[in-house]
């Protein structure tokens, strides 16, 4: 399985970083890089901050009931994906695969 290079997720859309720079993920077992990650510059955080603003505004206007709507099907997907998730988080982390599928599973929790 090949670790996938990470975009930033700003206001919906996944993105580079508006400087272009990202940082190396290491497999700690091989010390090998096995993909990269966008790193945020102000420009990013800005616009991160503006759209979590936004989305603020929209998620205080729902109901209680449409927002645990959004957060049961949010868990749903990643009990899902526990186990697509776990061998990433072995790859990055070294953790055994039992534990990181347990990681991903407690996320959904």
């Amino acid at each position: 399985m090949s670790y996938p290079d990470t975009l930033l997720f700003i206001d919906g859309q996944w993105q580079d970083a508006a400087d272009g720079r990202t940082l190396p993920v290491f497999n700690p077992a091989t010390g090998k890089e096995i993909g990269r990650v966008a790193h945020a510059g102000k420009a990013d955080l800005d616009r991160a901050l503006e759209a979590a603003q936004k989305g603020f505004e929209t998620w205080r206007d729902m109901t209680p009931a449409a927002r645990s709507g959004i957060m049961r099907k949010a868990a749903a997907f990643m009990r899902e994906r526990a186990g697509e998730i776990a061998p990433l988080l072995t790859q990055e982390q070294g953790k055994p695969l039992p534990e990181a599928k347990g990681e991903a599973m407690a996320a959904a929790d």
